[in-house]
């Protein structure tokens, strides 16, 4: 090779390595940076299934609530005989109900009622749902108790993929509240107005189709949700990670053909209603999402809740706080939980006793009863610039 040839050669790789490396950056999706990406919880709603009407899930009928709030009386018998047309002894009577811990509630005491008929669960055969096999079977009720799990029937996913745990759509699929047309699972509302909001994070990502080893974070907001005048979370708006340790989790992950799919971790997140603070934890809780071209994560996360922390945030908020951390007021715990009942249609005992009768994890060593029961939601999650996420000197060195 002559002297000219080798210089017009050397000359023309550093050009070369340019194109390529321009390339490369231009074929890298904009919401990746240096391998990381933020994202925002833009919908979250419970994994259930097509009204029953429509699937065959109730054949028993569906789930009904009391027939006035009277009925909660636990031991003031006298109280269930007023005139339930008398309104202002039954006003009277409501509020004695409300104001005085003494006077016993089965909303807030459900374990001295009893099983309630009224309550019905899903017993229909073959009813698709949404949802993910968590536990890696496909469960039948008949199979033996181990040390994970219960006997209980998994769910055809709406997908033809069999295994589904997803004992919640079991529990209020039969509420007509959770149906389509019903108040129960809408509680991202409350998201939406500010409340709270979940964020996740993604680094060491080589590949959005196919990376073996990813590391994924799930955080609660400590900003409120940015809304477009259409009331429509934006994508690319920035948040802080809460620095409270009990709401930031990671876990290792990995991307297959487009689908994030993370290993089990804790993780729990806030729900605020009626001006109470409660908590939703999961635990042994997994995503699986697919990641799309233009930064959008939609799938499922899916894990398991003690059946007394879900009963606290689904029926009697026995637990919930105020807005400084103090367990709210007995007038207004004991209010939302017997307003809920008759507002959402169901009685609080009955709701209590089916939690354990369809639990389907986590056995007592002693009883051999399951005491935690599989939960799905329902997720969109968009993209977003998180800060935070590593430690709080991140926080305290952009707020500076």
């Amino acid at each position: 090779m002559s002297v000219k040839i080798r210089k017009i050669v050397s000359k023309s790789l550093p050009v070369a390595a340019s194109i390529f490396l321009a390339s490369s950056l231009a074929a890298q999706p904009q919401f990746i940076n240096n391998g990381k990406a933020g994202f925002v919880i833009s919908h979250i709603e419970y994994a259930l299934a097509e009204d029953a009407k429509d699937s065959g899930a109730c054949p028993n009928g569906m789930t009904e609530t009391y027939a006035g709030p009277l009925e909660v009386f636990v031991d003031q018998p006298q109280l269930k005989e007023i005139n339930a047309d008398d309104e202002n002894a039954v006003g009277q009577a409501y509020r004695l109900l409300r104001s005085d811990p003494k006077v016993k509630n089965l909303c807030m005491n459900p374990e001295l009622g009893k099983p309630d008929p009224r309550f019905h669960i899903v017993s229909g055969p073959n009813v698709p749902v949404y949802g993910i096999d968590l536990d890696g079977h496909d469960t039948k009720a008949g199979d033996p108790v181990t040390n994970t799990s219960c006997a209980h029937e998994d769910f055809l996913g709406i997908d033809g993929n069999n295994g589904v745990d997803n004992q919640f759509y079991r529990l209020m699929g039969c509420n007509n509240s959770f149906q389509s047309s019903g108040l129960g699972n809408s509680f991202a509302i409350e998201m939406l107005t500010g409340s709270w909001g979940i964020l996740i994070t993604l680094s060491g990502v080589d590949d959005i189709r196919n990376d073996e080893d990813v590391r994924v974070g799930f955080y609660t907001n400590d900003d409120p949700i940015r809304l477009s005048p259409g009331r429509e979370p934006l994508p690319y708006a920035t948040y802080s990670a809460e620095q409270d340790e009990r709401f930031r989790t990671q876990a290792r992950g990995r991307i297959r053909d487009g689908v994030l799919t993370t290993e089990p971790a804790d993780l729990r997140f806030h729900w605020f209603v009626n001006s109470m603070r409660t908590e939703r934890p999961l635990h042994n809780a997994v995503a699986q999402l697919t990641l799309s071209e233009d930064g959008v994560l939609e799938g499922y996360l899916a894990g398991y809740t003690y059946l007394e922390d879900l009963y606290n945030f689904m029926f009697g908020f026995r637990n919930a706080t105020d807005t400084t951390g103090k367990l709210a007021s007995w007038n207004l715990r004991a209010g939302s939980s017997i307003g809920k009942a008759l507002v959402q249609g169901h009685t609080c005992e009955g709701g209590y006793y089916s939690l354990y009768e369809v639990a389907d994890a986590d056995p007592d060593p002693e009883t051999g009863e399951c005491t935690s029961l599989s939960v799905q939601y329902r997720i969109r999650a968009i993209p977003a610039f998180v800060i935070g996420a590593e430690s709080a000197h991140v926080v305290e060195t952009a707020a500076r």
